[in-house]
């Protein structure tokens, strides 16, 4: 009766991630923010001397006032630059159309580029009428997206304020005999997203300076008139060596950076990578890595549990072992 009774919870467990998938997305995104937050909640706390309820609030009042101010900015730094940069612009319209015109005959075909423009506008035109006969369809996407931002705004607010009452919670769920051990299961397992949200912001910071340096190097360029075909060349090479930084991130920082720091092979790291980005889109890619770690945890409990040995070796075992292996 156990094992039917698991095997039928386990069965519904995954018939509900499957059928409430996007659910279970929001909750995913509001959980990884609140978890990236509780070190600035808990310093609000320790400071200010206040309840982990209203750190909590402080915390996230901020956090919406910093996430509605950035487009604000962001909106206001782009018109100055346009404005700045008109004559610019200008003259990398000129550059464009004068490539346009240009043709391109080869092996008897036609392959100037305003033809190709007049065929992908034709598409344009086409994939824009269907959009527009499907507006139900739109506003009913939009709807939907809305409301499992504002579920995951709110659950984020809750797992802020209740985040350090789930893992007693959880401990408190496993039999008396076993509180213990999911008590250690959980702090491992606490540790190992702990490294991976450390190594993704520094991760973060790298490309970042990575980024900065590139531009500013690709302007240097362009003010000694290094780069050909004037401002079409300077946005060209500036989207080149964004690509660039990207492969980098993936064919070698992430790998590296996350299978040092979590103990698992860089090639499984990249494969388990770019399977997610394909299979489940970027959500998906940012956190397989840490969920591959965390079964490696778990994985490694279970299989020692069956074998009949302890699976929380003490310290004092472990350093004699180092020592006679020494």
């Amino acid at each position: 009766m156990r094992l039917m009774v698991t095997v039928l919870i386990l069965l519904g467990g995954i018939a509900l991630l499957i059928f409430a998938f996007p659910l279970f997305q929001a909750l995913l995104i509001a959980a990884l923010l609140a978890y990236l937050l509780d070190p600035i909640v808990r310093f609000v706390m320790r400071k200010l001397r206040l309840r982990r309820s209203f750190s909590a609030t402080l915390v996230y009042a901020l956090l919406l006032i910093l996430a509605a101010s950035i487009p604000a900015i962001m909106g206001t730094l782009a018109v100055g630059q346009v404005m700045r940069w008109s004559s610019e612009l200008q003259q990398a319209v000129r550059e464009i159309n004068r490539w346009i015109s240009q043709p391109v005959i080869l092996f008897g075909f036609d392959f100037s580029p305003r033809n190709i423009l007049g065929l992908l506008g034709q598409s344009a035109g086409s994939t824009l009428s269907n959009l527009s006969g499907n507006t139900l369809g739109i506003v009913t996407t939009i709807t939907t997206n809305f409301l499992w931002v504002l579920l995951a705004l709110v659950s984020l607010y809750y797992f802020l304020k209740e985040g350090p009452n789930i893992k007693p919670w959880l401990v408190r769920l496993a039999s008396p005999a076993y509180q213990a051990d999911m008590h250690r299961l959980l702090t491992e397992l606490d540790r190992v997203w702990g490294l991976f949200m450390r190594v993704q912001l520094l991760i973060f910071i790298i490309l970042f300076i990575l980024l900065i340096l590139g531009s500013v190097l690709v302007i240097w360029l362009y003010q000694l008139n290094l780069i050909p075909f004037s401002t079409l060349g300077l946005v060209v090479t500036l989207i080149l060596v964004y690509a660039l930084v990207q492969q980098v991130d993936n064919l070698w920082l992430r790998p590296q950076m996350l299978g040092s720091q979590l103990r698992l092979h860089p090639g499984v790291v990249f494969v388990s990578l770019i399977a997610a980005l394909a299979l489940g889109g970027v959500l998906a890619a940012i956190v397989i890595v840490p969920l591959i770690a965390s079964a490696k945890v778990i994985g490694r409990y279970v299989r020692l549990k069956l074998l009949g040995l302890p699976p929380w070796p003490d310290e004092t075992n472990s350093q004699t072992l180092t020592d006679n292996i020494s």
